[in-house]
């Protein structure tokens, strides 16, 4: 990706959104908060922005420098990608999720076992034991039930993941999810078996056009009844969905979901530049409309990198700030020119 590479023909622009057909079902589902489109601001959720803090960025320059076509190589062998051409996901393998479930699941129940201990049972029974001997004899005798196994999990966990050659650890799944490609302007849901979409008439993944997707935020109780939010993407015209879930996971607010549906679609929208965040910084001059945008603006090209961290802090509030302040569910939606919605 040395030079400037110009869009498709199908291109997402929404200056210029194509007339289509009217919705017939609705396939959102019933906790589901549909969300209008167009009036995006220039946002991105607190998630995407602190996983691509610029230290981390600038780390993965230098191994970029030391390793020339080490980014390339691993996106083809993790068919992950995330620049200025596409967005695209794959699940880690069934392999390495174990490894990773068992280190955070072991330091959770840790953590969970040591509050038990310390916190509820050593005071309640300290209350009403005779001496301090009884006191120490309970709890190693509670401990020595509750946490062997979870500091067990936590510790093999830990080897495995941190110590151990990534190559045997982090292995890849057997193909990408989705992808949201900017160039074309096409959303691609992967086919994990044959036939998947059969049904729909289609011969392999599913195709099609960024504008026929509507976003909505799912809502999904925890097992004590609070709420968590993750944005899907839901095909108009056939039940097939995008969770958006690994990106940035489930939250217990609906904001971050409301900013991701906005930075999806400014990401999409050639006529605009690129979101101004990390992750899609160093790609910003090989993008048409956002090379144009920035050498307009004199945008320095490494603002976000060579940040400090505390600046970058002071940046992050300031992008959750104007999420917070977003109020997307009582925007127009602008699609309704072109689609006539049920209901």
């Amino acid at each position: 990706m040395t030079n400037i590479q110009p869009y498709g023909p199908q291109a997402y622009d929404s200056r210029h959104i194509p007339q289509q057909p009217p919705q017939i079902r609705q396939h959102a589902g019933l906790l589901c908060m549909p969300l209008p489109w167009g009036e995006a601001q220039d946002v991105a959720p607190y998630a995407l922005m602190e996983h691509y803090a610029p230290s981390r960025l600038r780390e993965q320059e230098e191994h970029e420098r030391q390793n020339p076509g080490a980014r390339a190589r691993d996106e083809a062998k993790f068919h992950n990608a995330c620049n200025h051409v596409c967005y695209r996901r794959a699940h880690a393998s069934r392999w390495t999720q174990f490894w990773v479930y068992l280190w955070g699941l072991g330091r959770g129940f840790s953590y969970i076992a040591l509050g038990i201990t310390f916190l509820i049972m050593m005071p309640l029974y300290a209350l009403r034991a005779e001496s301090l001997e009884r006191v120490i004899n309970y709890l190693y005798g509670i401990s020595s039930f509750l946490l062997p196994l979870p500091l067990a999990c936590w510790l093999i966990g830990h080897i495995v993941v941190h110590r151990l050659p990534s190559h045997w650890i982090f292995t890849p799944s057997k193909g990408p999810l989705w992808e949201l490609n900017r160039q074309t302007g096409m959303v691609t849901i992967f086919a994990l078996k044959p036939g998947q979409f059969s049904q729909y008439g289609i011969d392999g993944n599913f195709v099609r056009p960024f504008y026929e997707f509507d976003a909505s935020v799912h809502v999904l109780p925890d097992r004590q009844g609070i709420p968590l939010y993750s944005l899907h993407l839901v095909h108009r015209y056939h039940p097939v969905t995008i969770d958006f879930m690994p990106v940035i996971g489930r939250q217990s607010s609906d904001k971050d979901s409301l900013a991701l549906w906005d930075m999806w679609q400014n990401y999409m929208d050639i006529s605009k530049p690129l979101p101004d965040i990390p992750v899609w910084e160093e790609f910003r001059h090989l993008d048409p409309v956002t090379a144009e945008h920035d050498h307009r603006s004199g945008r320095n090209p490494r603002y976000w990198r060579d940040m400090n961290d505390r600046t970058f802090k002071a940046a992050i509030l300031t992008m959750q700030d104007r999420i917070n302040q977003l109020d997307a569910l009582s925007r127009p939606n602008l699609m309704a020119q072109y689609v006539r919605y049920l209901g």
